[in-house]
């Protein structure tokens, strides 16, 4: 008795056997649903593979993506910086004129200098070879940023936005001079100060950095005029920056290699 149902499933594996051996039809249906399963198993190991490949890939590529921007963002301070050239051989003509040679030179922001202050960050960058009074220019995202100086043998950047970041800017076509200085009434924005009171500023001028304080090359965007303000013998405008989401990470030092204007800015508590 123990044997029959071993019998019975002999038996109709034989059966289905010879169904299917005999069946053209059954056959072909059989082996295209096989097929089937095949490919879609071919096409599932070949996504894993691909998706494992992209994986290990994913870390070479990042860091090939960032060297490149790396050489666009040097570049387009560069191309900057031959304007400013081409601009001056253009308005003095054969006059003897002392170009810039500056250096571009790529840095990290690691931290913020205090807890809450976010407008003072300390940056990567082997100070030995530069006076203490060095003060380089800072450009993320093609924007200034605000200014780095030498303190307690390290390098402190002051943002847009600090009372110690301080730079000569132009302003509209017509090249108004100005000094940029931080606002104390609005942290979002940014003052263009001792602009001649002759001179018109009109809301919507773009700022730039002029370059004529030694800190930036000439050009570099700086924000735009939103507001005017009319003072005794010189007026004062506000500035929306360009650099509005400032984050840690890749900048730019611009050294202009060129005579620059002692900055003092505020002592503050570092550590």
């Amino acid at each position: 008795m123990r044997y029959k149902p071993l019998s019975f499933i002999v038996i109709l594996v034989a059966l289905i056997f010879i169904i299917f051996d005999s069946s053209h039809f059954l056959r072909l249906e059989t082996l295209s649903f096989t097929d089937k399963i095949k490919f879609w198993v071919f096409n599932t190991q070949e996504d894993i593979k691909l998706s494992y490949a992209k994986y290990l890939n994913q870390a070479q590529n990042i860091e090939e993506y960032q060297e490149k921007l790396k050489k666009y963002s040097k570049l387009e301070l560069e191309v900057k910086n031959l304007q400013a050239q081409v601009n001056q051989l253009s308005h003095f003509g054969t006059q003897k004129i002392s170009f810039q040679s500056p250096n571009f030179i790529p840095t990290k922001a690691f931290s913020y200098v205090d807890v809450g202050d976010y407008n003072r960050i300390w940056l990567d960058l082997n100070i030995s070879a530069y006076p203490k009074n060095k003060i380089f220019g800072i450009v993320q995202n093609g924007n200034a940023l605000g200014i780095a100086a030498i303190k307690n043998n390290r390098l402190m950047g002051l943002l847009n936005g600090d009372e110690g970041s301080s730079y000569a800017v132009y302003i509209g076509k017509q090249k108004i001079p100005a000094i940029i200085r931080y606002d104390s009434a609005d942290p979002q924005k940014i003052l263009a100060d001792f602009i001649p009171a002759w001179l018109k500023v009109n809301i919507g001028d773009e700022v730039v950095t002029s370059g004529l304080d030694g800190v930036f090359i000439p050009n570099i965007g700086v924000g735009k005029i939103t507001g005017v303000i009319q003072n005794y013998g010189y007026n004062t405008a506000e500035v929306s920056p360009y650099a509005q989401d400032v984050s840690l990470g890749y900048m730019w030092l611009v050294d202009t290699q060129t005579y620059q204007t002692n900055f003092d800015f505020p002592d503050k508590d570092t550590k």
